[in-house]
């Protein structure tokens, strides 16, 4: 069934800025059963994780509506750089080389639950240690997990109090027939974690106004910074005072501590994602793939281990062997 045209106006799913070769050391691919036994391609998601040696957090970033994992990436780069956090930044349905048709509210949040197990149950990050950070379309998503579980804090970039609000403002009386998705006046006052709102005053597409309501409805402690020149789409890079210096000083506020971070080798293979079996082909209907995905006859281990050096360089290093009919395995 086609999708309602509100919908496709919150996702509109802008042309992908990266490939399955970008990032290289930091896209991973999360089964959404957080299985990489039983996964299938089509199946995973796709996520950009930047370390941090010296992080005392873990930061989830929840993109804008015409942003995808590359358009965010200068961002994310610097929240990492200057905040000292470990920084993942989650992909929608559809967006990037997620895959997935025209995305909806429905398929972002179960995408994000998704990646908020993998960051609990797999990299082992509690969710006190964990920061939900959402931007427009993003803080609907952020705010809404906020309210299902308890985190260390949640940042909120030009958010808005549910998308029903939002559209009255075009179309006045008729936004009544607009189903409401994200309400995020009702979800903010069932966060239990610190929050951070932050907006620009010269915001024509989300007014301000929208951030001081939420900020008055949140019964956890809050901060808001209102920034005069600060626009919807600004560079939160270009000047450091809209984002990054009401971050550093909210952090100093949640007394969060240093912590490793260990990634499993399985999150890095690139043969989770479709477009990688799309272009390589030599690997697609072959043998038993049970080591790294990378086919028995071929595998160093011969197949016989989970995650062997050998079979990790395969993968890592773009590298595929042609299987002669002969030796193929059949089932």
């Amino acid at each position: 069934m086609e999708l309602d045209l509100v919908s496709r106006m919150l996702f509109p799913r802008p042309p992908a800025t990266y490939n399955v070769d970008s990032f290289a050391g930091e896209l991973l691919w999360v089964p959404r059963s957080l299985n990489p036994q039983t996964a299938r391609p089509e199946d995973c998601i796709p996520l950009c994780l930047l370390q941090c040696p010296l992080a005392t957090c873990f930061v989830v970033y929840f993109h804008s509506n015409f942003e995808d994992i590359g358009r965010c990436y200068r961002f994310c780069e610097n929240v990492r750089n200057e905040v000292k956090a470990h920084v993942l930044i989650v992909e929608y349905p559809g967006y990037g080389i997620c895959p997935g048709l025209q995305c909806d509210a429905q398929a972002a949040a179960d995408c994000s639950r998704v990646v908020l197990r993998f960051v609990r149950e797999v990299l082992r990050v509690p969710r006190l240690s964990t920061i939900l950070v959402g931007r427009s379309i993003g803080t609907g998503i952020a705010t809404l997990l906020a309210a299902e579980h308890r985190y260390a804090g949640l940042v909120l970039i030009c958010p808005f109090l549910s998308i029903k609000d939002l559209v009255s403002q075009y179309i006045g009386p008729a936004a009544g027939l607009v189903a409401e998705r994200f309400a995020n006046k009702e979800n903010i006052r069932r966060v239990q974690a610190p929050c951070l709102f932050v907006h620009g005053q010269d915001d024509k597409m989300v007014p301000s106004d929208h951030s001081q309501q939420l900020y008055e409805a949140c019964e956890s402690r809050k901060y808001l910074c209102l920034s005069p020149e600060m626009g919807h789409n600004s560079d939160l890079v270009a000047n450091r005072s809209f984002f990054m210096e009401p971050m550093i000083e909210f952090l100093k506020h949640l007394g969060t501590t240093a912590f490793s971070l260990q990634v499993p080798s399985w999150a890095f293979d690139r043969q989770m994602c479709p477009q990688f079996v799309e272009h390589r082909p030599s690997l697609v209907g072959q043998s038993q793939l049970a080591c790294w995905n990378v086919p028995v006859s071929c595998s160093p281990c011969g197949g016989g281990n989970t995650g062997c050096n050998g079979c990790q360089g395969c993968i890592a290093h773009g590298q595929h062997v042609t299987i002669e009919p002969s030796s193929r395995n059949t089932v």
